[in-house]
C-alpha cells in the first residue's frame, strides 16, 4: 500500500502540471455542457478471488486493479467529482455498484443523484447484526 501511494503520488503530480490532464478535461467538457451526470458501472466485471495481492509486484496489482476498474481512474486523473453507490446484486448474491460522475462543482447533483438511487434500491444488509 506504501509504494502504490507513493507511486500514485509521483504519477499525479506528472499528470497535475502536465498537458495530459487538461487534454482528458477537454475530452470531457462537451458530453458535460449538455448532460449533468455520467452514470458507469462501478466495475467492469467480477472483483478478483481474495488472495496474497502483497506478495504480488505493484505494476501487476495496479494492472490486475485497472482491469476491473477501468472507468473510475479518469475522475482521479481530472480531479472532478465522482462516487460509487450501491446498485443491488448480481444473480449470484454478490453486490454491484454504479458509479456517478460530474463537472467540477456538482457534488450536490451526485448526492442527489445517488440518494434517488437509495431510495429506488434501498441497499440489503446481507450479513447478520452482531
Amino acid at each position: 500500500t506504501r509504494v502504490h501511494a507513493a507511486v500514485g503520488q509521483r504519477f499525479l503530480a506528472g499528470v497535475r502540471t502536465g498537458g495530459a490532464r487538461e487534454e482528458l478535461r477537454g475530452r470531457l467538457e462537451p458530453f458535460f455542457a449538455e448532460h449533468d451526470v455520467l452514470l458507469t458501472p462501478a466495475l467492469a466485471r467480477r472483483s478478483p478471488k481474495a488472495g496474497p495481492w502483497h506478495e504480488r509486484g505493484w505494476l501487476r496489482n495496479v494492472l490486475a486493479d485497472t482491469n476491473y476498474s477501468p472507468m473510475t481512474p479518469p475522475w482521479n486523473l481530472t480531479g472532478w467529482p465522482a462516487m460509487a453507490v450501491p446498485f443491488g446484486t448480481l444473480p449470484s448474491g454478490t453486490p454491484c455498484a454504479v458509479q456517478l460522475a460530474g463537472r467540477p462543482g456538482s457534488e450536490a447533483v451526485l448526492l442527489d443523484v445517488a440518494q434517488r438511487i437509495e431510495e429506488l434500491r434501498p441497499w440489503r444488509r446481507t450479513a447478520e447484526p452482531a
